[in-house]
């Protein structure tokens, strides 16, 4: 497999970076237009900056432990389902894109394969989180479903309560 197709899987390969992507993108989703765009945007940005860290050497972080706090954030904001700032929602998306990229090495034997797969990565994350901001803009704003806004808090509350139990295991 290329390492940027193995970069462009990374993001959906491990649970953490998933329920990650998905508390984000069901919190971005329950948003205004604006701030739908600008805060995937701003994820974008912030996975750019991350993995050109990793590009130029940065050692071990605690970007794991930060990951999970954001997906709790993010989690439990979407399950109380109230407009955020939409300056509070790209600060959010940032540190949760810088997070991922950072938890996100790539494992390869040349430059030239891992800055592809670094490139794959951010494209990836970027691309799943639009897709789910978009499926959770189509399901509740659009068709207007009220059971696809009620599993997405519910969704959203166990996304929460898993990061804040590993976080509480790592912790301990």
């Amino acid at each position: 497999m290329s390492g940027f197709v193995a970069g462009l899987l990374h993001p959906l390969a491990l649970p953490a970076h998933v329920l990650a992507l998905l508390a984000l993108g069901l919190l971005i989703g329950q948003q205004t237009a604006r701030t739908r765009h600008v805060s995937v945007a701003t994820f974008a940005a912030g996975a750019a900056v991350g993995l050109t860290a990793i590009s130029l050497g940065v050692g071990q972080t605690s970007a794991a432990d930060v990951l999970l706090a954001t997906t709790f954030a993010s989690g439990a904001s979407a399950a109380i389902a109230r407009p955020l700032p939409a300056v509070a929602c790209a600060l959010l998306a940032a540190i949760a894109g810088v997070a991922l990229a950072l938890d996100s090495p790539p494992e390869a034997i040349s430059i030239a394969v891992a800055t592809a797969t670094l490139v794959g990565t951010g494209l990836g994350a970027s691309l799943a989180l639009a897709m789910i901001v978009t499926g959770i803009n189509y399901l509740t704003r659009v068709r207007e479903w009220n059971w696809a806004r009620l599993g997405g808090r519910i969704l959203s509350s166990w996304i929460a309560a898993s990061a804040i139990l590993v976080l509480a295991v790592r912790f301990v």
